[in-house]
């Protein structure tokens, strides 16, 4: 009875005794850097070639665009940095400057409105029509600020012949496309 109670102690050991050094290096159980290498210890662990992997912290930017399609003004923010909320407070006040009304969600269709909202990327709105309130728009967020302008134009031509960029811009921090 105790050789086979030790019997059975020992298969249900050997794994673990067996185990190579390379599977434990590999697997992600038994060595936590491989899923998160900023933890303290992880950067000498020869994964990356010797290096030490370096971790950045960049901080978010964020952007709003606001559009008034009865009159065509268009408010923006970009590079801010509190957030949704104070970008979008930022383009409003921007859109309300430009003549677009003091009611973001006016009944009549009147006053500014959000259209889009981004973080750490581009955006670009194209407004067509000559007169107000007549013709279409396009509003785009993508990594490329040129991509964005041309597609922009490509949903405003859409409803629209003689669609022209009212903004592009980008919302990122210098060094967010460095590393």
């Amino acid at each position: 009875m105790k050789k086979i109670f030790l019997m059975l102690l020992a298969m249900q050991i050997s794994p673990f005794v067996l185990a190579d050094g390379l599977n434990a290096i590999n697997d992600p159980v038994m060595n936590p850097c491989i899923q998160r290498p900023d933890l303290a210890g992880c950067s000498g662990n020869n994964q990356s070639g010797g290096q030490a992997r370096r971790v950045i912290n960049i901080p978010n930017r964020w952007g709003a665009i606001y559009f008034n399609p009865a009159n065509r003004a268009v408010g923006y923010s970009e590079n801010n940095t509190k957030g949704y909320q104070s970008a979008n407070k930022e383009a409003l006040e921007s859109c309300i400057k430009a003549g677009g009304g003091k009611n973001p969600i006016a009944h009549d269709g009147k006053g500014c409105r959000l259209k889009h909202e981004y973080r750490n990327t581009c955006a670009a709105i194209a407004i067509g029509g000559k007169e107000e309130g007549k013709g279409g728009f396009g509003i785009v967020g993508n990594d490329d600020v040129e991509v964005a302008k041309e597609l922009a134009l490509k949903g405003c031509s859409k409803h629209s012949d003689e669609c022209v960029i009212r903004y592009a811009g980008c919302s990122r921090h210098p060094d967010y496309l460095r590393y």
